[in-house]
């Protein structure tokens, strides 16, 4: 692991101290440059070389703290499958009469090398690789998960965005994007699914818990045939959606040659593509609307603080 900035834990004090997350663009010497659902991808001036990814909603410092725990958990177990990852270091970060947030110190990979960014400009060949590369990774941990034995689960986002390719092509793909830690044990999620809930204004969250569908759309990241058909919809989000039956032929082949691991399933489909983006973009959606009109009872009517940084639209 590359070493974090010596002042890594003083420099995302001052920050949080002079952000507002209603407004991160009037906060001197900050960039953000992606947004999670429920993070933010941030460049701070004090930390050259590297990026931040910002998580908030903890109810308090144990909540933070095991929420810390368990991403270093997450990422042993990707280390112990073979799942290469970006060097990540925790910084918790305590807020005087305010909630905590924890960031995830990474070093800032090439552009060029990002997924996303190669299904815009890279040739089909390049795309069909990284897809293929992903897949493989998603065989190691679905086979790993097959034969543990112990009821232990562990899965990853197979969008291309949160992965990094390095050159030559057929090395394992690096995993950026270790946030949300995609855990279960005996069937029960690790994660504490209230962290997902939190961002939802409160007189709707009751709703959502006893729906159920944020453990359910979590839930989905432990099947590797919905991980695959998850991959392909986001091209769609990336403006790529011509690259769909490349990508579709490369996940059939897969199924096919590794049935055994993956489970005997019907081949992928570029409308099942389709219908399952758009259901997935709709959730996504309506989600984000529900925490922006939160972000405005909050700040605009009750005027207090709001700890999450959200995107003003995302183009789905």
């Amino acid at each position: 692991m590359s070493p974090a900035p010596a002042d890594g834990a003083a420099v995302l004090a001052d920050l949080e101290r002079r952000l507002d997350p209603a407004a991160p663009e009037r906060t001197e010497g900050l960039a953000v440059i992606a947004y999670g659902e429920v993070s933010a991808c941030l460049r701070v001036a004090g930390l050259p070389g590297f990026v931040s990814k910002r998580m908030s909603g903890f109810a308090d410092a144990a909540a933070a703290q095991r929420y810390a725990d368990l991403v270093r958990e997450y990422l042993a177990a990707l280390a112990s499958a073979g799942v290469a990852v970006v060097d990540t270091h925790l910084v918790p970060v305590e807020r005087p009469g305010r909630p905590p947030v924890v960031h995830l110190v990474q070093p800032e990979l090439p552009a060029d090398t990002l997924g996303h960014r190669l299904l815009v400009t890279a040739d089909d060949a390049t795309v069909a690789d990284a897809v293929g590369r992903v897949l493989a990774t998603t065989l190691r941990l679905a086979t790993a998960n097959r034969d543990r034995g112990d009821g232990l689960e562990v899965a990853v986002d197979g969008q291309l965005s949160n992965w990094s390719f390095p050159a030559p092509a057929k090395q394992p793909p690096v995993l950026v994007d270790v946030g949300t830690p995609f855990l279960r044990r005996d069937g029960e999620h690790r994660l504490d699914l209230e962290l997902l809930h939190r961002p939802i204004p409160p007189g709707i969250r009751a709703y959502y818990r006893w729906r159920g569908e944020v453990g359910a759309y979590v839930d989905e990241y432990f099947d590797p045939r919905l991980v695959a058909v998850d991959l392909l919809g986001n091209f769609h989000k990336e403006g790529r959606p011509d690259r769909i039956p490349l990508g579709v032929a490369a996940v059939n082949r897969w199924l096919a040659d590794h049935a055994d691991v993956v489970w005997e399933q019907p081949p992928v489909t570029v409308d099942e593509v389709r219908r399952y983006y758009e259901k997935d973009a709709g959730l996504l959606a309506l989600y984000l609307r529900l925490r922006k009109a939160d972000r405005f009872l909050r700040t605009r009517l009750l005027r207090r603080p709001y700890d999450y940084v959200l995107p003003e639209r995302v183009d789905r």
